[in-house]
């Protein structure tokens, strides 16, 4: 049972985001990705990052970026890279604990690296970034996303298949990539209302939300497959197999959707 985010994976992630001097294209990055969060995609110009950086104007966003698209798969790769590492390490924590066959210690795995400047009280914004570029008609997170930064999904991927192996493997991609979808969002959510709450000087028990956010995730994967998702499979399955060739009819084949 998960008691929250491990000490060794808090550590790591204080360590990777510390940045005691930070350098002109770390301010531009940082400045843009807030306001990114806060305002969404289109509702922040080049000239106003700049402005909120310190810049007297946007001259030093093109030198290091060239333009508002790349700046937004730089901001995207900076924080895959760092979610990624510390996804890798608790994966690797769970193999050495026993646990890598767990489904909820999994959805930990998927949770907890994304959470993990959140929980550190850094007040970050990155989850609500990533909730703004997902609703964005121009920005696709997968295509942006790099082999190299996507190995730690990958792996939690594989393991969901051996710790549930009646679950067929296109239903389970789907409620894979459902449910990081909904954790991207409810962590952008729990973002807001602690910003929201800490101004009011209101409480927010973030660590029970946490929690209770792997236990839903958890359930969702590993629901009994319903007879009508079944039938649909079966359906699916049907329509996709290659017609039986006759002695006399050309052979045909065709893409498996």
């Amino acid at each position: 049972m998960s008691t929250g985010i491990p000490g060794k994976l808090k550590r790591q992630s204080a360590a990777t985001t510390a940045s005691p001097a930070q350098g002109g294209a770390d301010v531009l990055l940082n400045t843009a990705q807030r306001l990114f969060a806060e305002r969404g995609i289109d509702g922040v110009s080049m000239r106003e990052i700049a402005r909120e950086a310190g810049q007297r104007n946007n001259s030093a966003l093109h030198y290091h970026f060239g333009s508002k698209e790349a700046l937004i798969e730089a901001i995207l790769h900076n924080g895959m890279a760092e979610v990624n590492a510390l996804r890798n390490d608790y994966i690797d924590q769970l193999f050495n604990a026993g646990r890598h066959l767990e489904l909820r210690a999994l959805v930990e795995a998927i949770v907890w690296p994304l959470a993990a400047r959140l929980v550190g009280g850094r007040g970050d914004t990155y989850n609500r970034f990533l909730a703004a570029a997902q609703m964005h008609p121009d920005v696709d997170l997968a295509a942006s996303t790099r082999e190299e930064e996507d190995r730690g999904f990958r792996r939690i991927f594989e393991q969901l298949q051996l710790a549930l192996p009646d679950m067929p493997e296109l239903l389970l991609r789907q409620r894979y990539l459902a449910n990081v979808s909904f954790i991207m969002f409810s962590l952008a959510d729990y973002e807001r209302m602690g910003t929201r709450r800490s101004k009011r000087q209101r409480g927010f028990d973030l660590q029970r939300a946490i929690e209770n956010l792997i236990d839903m995730v958890a359930g969702a994967l590993g629901a009994p497959v319903s007879q009508q998702v079944r039938a649909r499979l079966q359906a699916h399955d049907d329509t996709a197999a290659p017609p039986r060739q006759e002695a006399d009819s050309p052979h045909i084949t065709g893409d498996k959707t």
